[in-house]
């Protein structure tokens, strides 16, 4: 049987050749049909910005206009103009939280909330006071008779030390 091509505008399938789906591209059903499936997904704001400019379609009220969505006149329902109306207000007051939260100075709390938290962040492990770390050796070295350059130095030696960081 050959190769079909499915077109998903059109919901049909024909033989696959270049001449035949050039044709059926070119056709008057597909871009009718293209052009809906795309105008679904555009911006409320621009449909009514669109649709503003147009006058009101008297056929599409009376329910006989043949030209469609390829008719200049505006076949929006007052219903459809409130919706989307609704709908842009709302984005636009999205839009205008948005940018408040963006822009607002955060309280004095929050601020020093963030100081707190940065310092924290910038200290490092070595910054530490050596005083309150203790020190314990494992079990395992506990070993009477160990030389002297194995055995461990005094807690007190290390409180004294500086600390540095290797690595």
């Amino acid at each position: 049987m050959g190769k079909r091509y499915y077109c998903d505008f059109c919901d049909r399938s024909f033989a696959d050749t270049g001449v035949n789906r050039k044709n059926h591209f070119k056709g008057v059903q597909h871009q009718r049909l293209k052009k809906q499936h795309y105008d679904s997904f555009r911006d409320p704001a621009t449909i009514l910005s669109d649709d503003s400019g147009k006058m009101p379609c008297k056929r599409f009220h009376a329910g006989q206009c043949d030209y469609g969505d390829s008719c200049k006149f505006s076949h929006m329902t007052q219903e459809r103009r409130q919706q989307l109306q609704s709908m842009v207000a709302h984005q636009q007051a999205e839009k205008k939280r948005k940018l408040h939260e963006q822009l607002a100075e955060p309280s004095l709390d929050e601020w020093l909330e963030k100081r707190q938290k940065r310092l924290r962040k910038e200290q490092t492990p070595g910054a530490q006071e050596v005083s309150d770390v203790t020190y314990e050796l494992p079990p395992f070295l506990n070993r009477p008779n160990l030389p002297p350059s194995l055995l461990p130095p005094a807690s007190e030696e290390l409180k004294n030390k500086p600390q540095c960081e290797w690595g």
